[in-house]
């Protein structure tokens, strides 16, 4: 299953644990608040990540602080029906009822975006998870870029940490390795770099080819009608 607001693709280990958290906090105003907060933030996310390839660099920036006033806004008017302790307003914004059941259309909270998740998706909402399986393949670009960056500095740091173990086959030792000299600590420290960084890269490029393998499944099963009702 997956998050028609934010792509988060949940298994059946995360989507129970999920029930259970939001049925023991049906009735927690701090709860249900929290959620409300970390959706309009993960939606201003998304925007800002549209209007950031539509307009220009100084656009963006204007665009960016109106909107972040918005939300300051909108999260001071949350705050106050926390403060209120408004129960019947956080159930009906975030379309939350008693008779709820896990065949409802929306029953649990995304733990990624706060957003309900549905069970039928309608047409809006099967947009939306194209959107968020495009947004989620650039990431899974971005992952393999980050992940080739991090490898190609990983190699040069180790090479140049091997010239440092060179340089600590000391002459005036007799050609013997001094590991009491400062290059042999620069050696060490270097490799001990390069092998996170080389540790971090494979993993990077593996969550990458696996995450755009992934949703580009579900970009194929949308284009071929596999969510529609």
């Amino acid at each position: 299953m997956f998050c028609s607001n934010c792509g988060l693709e949940l298994n059946e280990k995360q989507i129970h644990k999920a029930l259970e958290r939001d049925a023991k906090n049906a009735d927690s105003v701090k709860y249900l608040s929290n959620a409300l907060v970390v959706s309009k933030k993960y939606a201003l996310k998304l925007k800002l990540n549209e209007l950031k390839k539509e307009l220009s660099k100084e656009e963006f920036n204007s665009k960016k602080q109106e909107l972040k006033n918005e939300l300051n806004s909108e999260i001071a008017a949350i705050n106050a029906k926390k403060k209120d302790n408004d129960l019947n307003y956080f159930k009906s914004v975030l379309n939350i009822n008693e008779s709820r059941t896990n065949n409802t259309s929306d029953y649990f909270v995304c733990p990624r975006c706060g957003k309900l998740v549905k069970n039928n998706l309608d047409e809006n909402d099967i947009k939306s998870l194209a959107r968020a399986g495009h947004s989620e393949i650039h990431r899974g670009r971005n992952n393999i870029s980050s992940g080739m960056c991090a490898l190609m500095i990983g190699i040069i740091l180790a090479i140049v940490g091997f010239m440092f173990l060179a340089l600590s086959f000391k002459a005036t030792n007799g050609g013997v390795l001094d590991t009491t000299c400062v290059e042999f600590y620069v050696f060490i420290f270097l490799v001990l770099f390069a092998l996170c960084l080389l540790v971090y890269s494979f993993v990077s490029i593996f969550k990458g080819k696996n995450k755009i393998k992934r949703y580009e499944l579900l970009l194929r099963n949308i284009n071929n009608g596999a969510f529609h009702q």
